[in-house]
């Protein structure tokens, strides 16, 4: 979401506004999702071709975006490819924008928050939400009939200046699937539906939840949370290096895999090795009950070969095991 400026109000009597209400209304629609969008549009200044904002409203750019669309409706006869590519274009970033409203910013001063509009942020957020419009940007287009006017427009290329981005995202998740286990439609919806500011916090989880599960005491998330989201967003953070002004966008796309690939292997290693401490401290809990037990159990057969009789041995096995189970407490703290 990039920084905003904002110009005049566009009404809703207008054909922009009415063309950009068509792509949310489908966005909305074909995807199950409300978004927050206040049904105030304005123009977006500047270089950025939209925004959508904490408070509902949607900016989107006259020249990047409604003119180049409008040209499209516009054209007499068959539409030539630069126009139907700005039209395409279009579609993409008022669905891009429909997703960020679709989506909770969360609140930066929650316990293991990121910070709004710092590198990683950007990235995750950006990054996701390029991915999710590719999974609807051309069922949208069908849906409000604009491939009848402009009938190329599906066949045209899709170009991103988040490319990097979103390459650099999908790695993550795809990776976070392997580790996990999990299916990747199962990761893609934790990390989804988490707030923006909470969203490293769900890959963490991911790996927390399928992988440590019954070796991690819950007291210590937080802690592991942060251990392994960091090498995360390190590596996808250190993305809003490049831009498309930079480098063009299959280069960009190539960097964010090398960059997404480069991230898990991080957090893998970051996995064994808080996996391999667990079940150290397991391995030495179970050891010391075993323990516990052997001895236990030879008390009780003195106890009763002293003539204490069954009561006397079961007295004796009940306090050592209350002992280990107070040893193992203090241990474990």
């Amino acid at each position: 979401m990039p920084t905003n400026l904002m110009g005049r109000e566009i009404l809703p009597g207008t054909r922009e506004y009415q063309w950009v209400a068509s792509v949310v209304e489908a966005t909305e629609r074909l995807t199950g999702r409300p978004s927050s969008w206040n049904r105030r549009l304005y123009e977006q200044l500047g270089e950025s071709a939209g925004s959508a904002l904490s408070d509902g409203t949607m900016t989107i750019s006259r020249p990047q975006v409604l003119e180049p669309v409008m040209r499209a409706y516009d054209a007499p006869g068959s539409v030539d490819l630069p126009t139907t590519e700005g039209a395409r274009a279009g579609v993409m970033i008022v669905v891009h924008e429909t997703d960020h409203h679709q989506h909770e910013f969360g609140y930066a001063f929650e316990p293991d928050a990121i910070q709004l509009a710092s590198p990683e942020y950007t990235v995750a957020t950006e990054g996701l939400a390029e991915s999710n419009r590719d999974r609807v940007v051309d069922p949208v287009i069908q849906d409000i009939g604009m491939d009848n006017v402009v009938p190329r427009i599906l066949e045209a290329p899709m170009i991103s200046a988040y490319a990097g981005y979103q390459a650099g995202v999908e790695g993550v998740l795809h990776g976070l699937h392997t580790l996990s286990g999990m299916s990747p439609y199962e990761v893609w919806e934790t990390v989804d539906q988490a707030p923006f500011v909470q969203r490293y916090n769900a890959m963490a989880d991911v790996l927390i939840d399928s992988r440590l599960n019954d070796l991690m005491p819950e007291q210590d998330r937080s802690e592991i949370r942060r251990q392994l989201s960091q090498p995360l967003k390190d590596e996808l953070g250190s993305l809003t290096q490049y831009t498309l002004g930079i480098e063009p966008p299959d280069q960009l796309a190539q960097r964010g895999r090398e960059t997404g690939a480069r991230a898990v292997l991080r957090v893998e290693q970051v996995l064994k090795g808080v996996e391999a401490k667990y079940r150290l401290s397991v391995d030495a809990e179970t050891a010391r009950l075993r323990q516990f037990l052997e001895v236990g159990g030879a008390a009780a057969r003195g106890g009763a070969a002293a003539g204490g009789g069954a009561a006397g041995g079961a007295a004796a096995a009940a306090r050592l095991v209350t002992s280990f189970v107070r040893q193992r407490d203090e241990w474990s703290r």
